[in-house]
């Protein structure tokens, strides 16, 4: 991949800002013309620096104020356990975020939720059935004080 210079990393910290911003309002902010900034953004796109565009979605206003931290340890560590972990989580609408970590558990998840009901129905119907799972510990979100969505 082409090392990205300053130019490219201004490029960068704007559309991560707002990728809806208009070419032409890029294009003075970066003091370049408007050809030069679409070849740029083509570039970064083709290299997979940038990967997609998302709308970054209120979950509260969606009804969903509920946030929990699940950390979750397996009974065993052999490759077709975590598979069949992963592609349970994967199914299930209320997990955001599956991380697979080091230390004392095996995965952290971000679930999100409209209330604690849907958080029992979701760990009595739903995770519960796994046998493959021997431990969950869950850390409700009281106040998220900062959501970095930039990587500058």
């Amino acid at each position: 991949m082409e090392k990205l210079d300053e130019i490219d990393l201004r490029l960068l910290a704007e559309l991560e800002k707002d990728c809806k911003q208009p070419i032409k309002e890029l294009s003075e902010k970066l003091n370049l013309s408007i050809t030069p900034i679409r070849e740029r953004i083509k570039k970064l796109e083709a290299q997979g620096v940038i990967d997609k565009y998302v709308a970054v979605v209120n979950p509260i206003a969606l009804g969903k104020g509920l946030t929990v931290y699940c950390t979750v340890t397996l009974t065993k560590h052999q490759e077709k356990y975590f598979k069949e972990f992963e592609e349970f989580v994967s199914t299930l609408s209320e997990v955001e975020e599956i991380i697979y970590v080091t230390g004392g558990h095996d995965y952290l998840l971000k679930v999100v939720l409209g209330n604690m009901n849907d958080f029992e129905n979701f760990i009595v119907r739903k995770i519960s059935r796994l046998d493959i799972i021997s431990n969950i510990q869950s850390s409700f979100v009281i106040h998220q004080i900062n959501k970095r969505l930039s990587f500058q």
